[in-house]
């Protein structure tokens, strides 16, 4: 059975505020690390938890008790020892004589600051996973309060991404959640710290010259509600829809272009938007959903009554969706390419992109590595659910999935 599993960073510290590396170098939350804590506990006090773990380190304890919740500690949850580089700062570690920060930039595994290997740091949580897991009954649900370095290797590692992980560092106090079942894991959403709201916070690997992409999928339609694969087909939102892209628009952040798909769907949820803030929206069909082909406008049950031979692509085959359709490839190659146009004329922007939840996830899963047939490690975006892209010096990177603010707000 399922074991949902919510990972949470610890508040701020001076070590994070002055940009130290603090590894098992024990520190206290700032009074603003003080503030992010109680501010986690609030939006997680209705949540039910049938175990929380916490680090042992002083600043992980802070934020668990802030939770308001007995909890338990384990030091396997602890940060990576970073030897010879604990509470220095990187420019610091810059200067030392040997490449190895720039060696572990490019996702070698070494010993960091001739302390801790990385892939240690994912063998001993990994096995602190195992353990709750087993230690959980049926559909449980557990809290874990860690460290950024430590939850970011092992996230990483659990969803197999390339490296070095294309994954941006959790902000403090943010959120990620991991559903595992079995053999099979998959991240529903990641480093969202929406709660934080005014409470002053920092996006760790922030660039102010980056292009941030904030990728939406449009509101619920009745095929939604009903399971069907929508695919080219121009369906309407449903009331649920309407309602979610109004909460959207009212919480949406500032942005200087909006994008969209021309598929209804996509082209209402990006007009709440672009109405909202007073700017037009650019159309283009390299946005759309996969396309499904025969199968659009029908179910799972009657794509495989209808067209026996479908039951390739249910088996794990990435073959053209209903005869006539596309391949995930494709709609990976076609996305990708549009979305990198966009960065790329809007450097040191934010750009808001609506499309769908299909496309956006087949575009997602290759800028983390991850092969077509682990796909399923990371979930389908909800409906208004967004995500955060950064584009670097490097090319793009997530900051953040599956953001819903304006939903839990509503």
């Amino acid at each position: 059975m399922p074991v949902q599993i919510t990972f949470i960073r610890h508040g701020e510290t001076e070590g994070n505020a002055a940009g130290r590396w603090q590894g098992h170098t024990n520190s206290s939350l700032t009074k603003l690390g003080r503030q992010q804590a109680r501010a986690v506990g609030g939006r997680l006090a209705g949540r039910h938890f049938d175990l929380i773990v916490s680090s042992d380190l002083d600043r992980t304890v802070q934020t668990a008790g802030a939770l308001g919740r007995e909890f338990v500690t384990d030091p396997r949850w602890r940060e990576p020892f970073f030897g010879s580089w604990e509470d220095l700062t990187t420019a610091e570690i810059m200067s030392q004589p040997g490449d190895g920060l720039q060696a572990l930039l490019r996702g070698e595994d070494v010993a960091v600051g001739g302390g801790e290997r990385l892939s240690g740091v994912f063998r001993r949580t990994k096995d602190a996973i195992d353990d709750i897991v087993a230690r959980v009954d049926g559909d449980g649900s557990v809290a874990i309060v860690s460290h950024g370095m430590t939850l970011l290797t092992l996230i990483s590692g659990l969803i197999e991404t390339r490296l070095p992980s294309p994954l941006r560092l959790l902000g403090n106090t943010a959120i990620a959640e991991m559903v595992v079942d079995g053999d099979d894991v998959w991240m529903p959403r990641y480093n969202d710290d929406t709660h934080l709201g005014d409470v002053a916070h920092r996006h760790y690997g922030h660039d102010p010259n980056d292009t941030e992409l904030l990728v939406v999928r449009h509101g619920k339609t009745r095929s939604n509600a009903e399971g069907r694969w929508q695919g080219h087909q121009d369906g309407q939102l449903n009331e649920e829809g309407r309602r979610q892209i109004g909460l959207l628009a009212r919480k949406f952040p500032e942005v200087q272009a909006v994008y969209s798909s021309p598929l209804q769907r996509a082209a209402d949820t990006a007009g709440a938007v672009a109405e909202r803030q007073g700017i037009d929206i650019t159309f283009d069909d390299r946005l759309k959903e996969i396309a499904f082909g025969a199968w659009e406008g029908l179910t799972r049950a009657e794509i495989l009554k209808r067209f026996p031979e479908a039951v390739e692509f249910f088996n794990g085959q990435d073959v053209a969706r209903g005869g006539t359709g596309e391949t995930f490839d494709q709609v990976r190659q076609r996305f990708g390419t549009m979305l990198d146009e966009i960065a790329d004329r809007h450097r040191g922007q934010r750009v808001a992109v609506v499309s769908h939840g299909g496309a956006t996830r087949a575009w997602i899963t290759d800028i983390l590595g991850l092969p077509y047939e682990r796909r399923g490690r990371l979930s389908v975006m909800g409906n208004t659910g967004y995500a955060r892209v950064a584009y670097g010096r490097s090319g793009p990177s997530v900051v953040s999935w599956n953001l819903t603010p304006h939903l839990e707000a509503g």
